[in-house]
């Protein structure tokens, strides 16, 4: 099968690979979306020795024994969660603490940057026959985990909210706010398309030098991951408010102190990936035409273009980019 290796500094090579042999507790999967994460800068650059791509949608074309049928359509669950600890008794398999993995990211289990990978059981999650592919998708990261993170916040109760950064997880939040049907929804990014991209979900778009204007935010989402944009939305939020950190800040940042950040109250809620037990009513509302699909993908590659599709992703001017499996 054709796979993908990470060499680092920006360089991906497609070779040919054997097709996975699923252990024990694992089935097969054929994929046929997998989508860029902005995640996938730190493989991109520093290589990897697994073969990335953990938002993956596709076919289960061997059960080994089981119990999933083949031929079952369904998203991979990013966690490879215990699925016995209490978290995962709740629900709440994001937070497990007996994680054995992350697929796409630790051995052995290999991503989705393929055309075949072995999946867990546990993660598989069946997707309904009237849902695409390509939506499925989005149903991990873009959705799941962007709306696990306003439903932390409560943001359907916020008259005003603003998300900073409108790249495939900002949109997500965005199409959540919106959804929720919460109040006035604002967005922000450096980039008009991407600003664009925002309104045609129901926001209104704003430029970096707006945000001091914005009164009465009750929730800010940051879904950047720098220092500027964190203290930002720090700045921003209401008296009482609620910050959501959706971007991933991988160095030390400085929490800038002044009168209008100390002396008030706030809350900061970091939410890194949603529990399986959202899955089903994320489904749902995607069904429910709560969300478009088609508004959140701007490009679709074929698989041995993903070193395009990835200088494309990266340079900051695309929605969510796919490739096909």
């Amino acid at each position: 099968m054709r796979a993908a290796r990470f060499l680092g500094n920006e360089r991906i090579e497609m070779v040919d690979a054997p097709v996975p042999v699923p252990a024990p507790g694992e089935v097969l999967m054929q994929v046929a979306y997998c989508g860029l994460c902005g995640s996938d800068r730190k493989p991109y650059r520093g290589g990897s020795v697994v073969t990335p791509g953990h938002e993956v949608a596709g076919t289960v074309v061997d059960a080994n024994g089981c119990d999933v049928a083949e031929g079952t359509r369904a998203a991979a669950y990013l966690a490879v969660f215990c699925g016995e600890c209490v978290y995962c008794r709740r629900g709440l398999t994001n937070l497990c603490r007996q994680r054995r993995g992350l697929l796409g990211w630790t051995l052995p289990w290999h991503g989705g940057y393929a055309e075949y990978m072995a999946v867990p059981a546990i993660d598989v999650l069946p997707i309904d026959d009237a849902v695409g592919f390509d939506a499925a998708v989005l149903l991990l990261d873009t959705i799941g985990t962007a709306w696990h993170g306003l439903r932390l916040a409560h943001a359907d109760r916020a008259a005003r909210a603003l998300v900073i950064g409108c790249g495939p997880l900002g949109l997500g939040a965005v199409a959540g706010l919106v959804a929720f049907g919460g109040g006035e929804v604002f967005a922000c990014d450096l980039v008009a398309e991407r600003r664009q991209a925002a309104a045609e979900l129901g926001a209104t778009p704003v430029a970096p030098a707006d945000i001091a204007a914005l009164d009465d935010l009750e929730v800010v989402v940051e879904a950047v991951g720098s220092q500027p944009t964190m203290m930002q939305a720090i700045r921003s939020v209401a008296p009482g408010g609620r910050v959501v950190m959706l971007g991933e800040i991988w160095e030390p940042w400085l929490f800038e102190p002044s009168m209008e950040t100390m002396l008030t109250d706030y809350s900061l809620i970091r939410s890194w990936y949603f529990p399986v037990s959202e899955f089903a009513e994320n489904q749902r509302m995607l069904l429910a035409g709560k969300v478009s699909a088609d508004r959140l993908i701007s490009h679709v590659f074929p698989g041995e273009a993903l070193d395009q599709a990835f200088r494309l992703f990266l340079s900051g001017q695309t929605r969510k980019v796919l490739v096909t499996g």
